[in-house]
């Protein structure tokens, strides 16, 4: 399918292509060029997002309960400050 370079070199990405894709308005989208395409992939929430979601779950736990999330325990571990 084919999609025309407009000003501001912005492409629109055809409606059947978003649907097959589940992209919709103010979905982020990571472009890499690769091999000598291009390629656009939907960006899924992020590991780290995710991680900080588990803030407060580790409170009870004995060598974790200082941590404030996961992000900051996987870290620790990794042996990063």
């Amino acid at each position: 399918m084919e999609a025309k370079i407009a000003r501001r070199h912005q492409i629109t990405i055809p409606e059947e292509i978003r649907k097959k894709a589940k992209i919709t308005t103010g979905d982020t989208v990571e472009i890499s060029y690769e091999h000598g395409k291009l390629v656009i992939e939907k960006v899924e929430m992020s590991w780290e997002k995710v991680m900080k979601e588990t803030r407060g779950a580790w409170s009870e736990h004995p060598v974790f309960k200082e941590m404030d999330d996961a992000v900051e325990i996987v870290n620790w571990m990794r042996g990063k400050e």
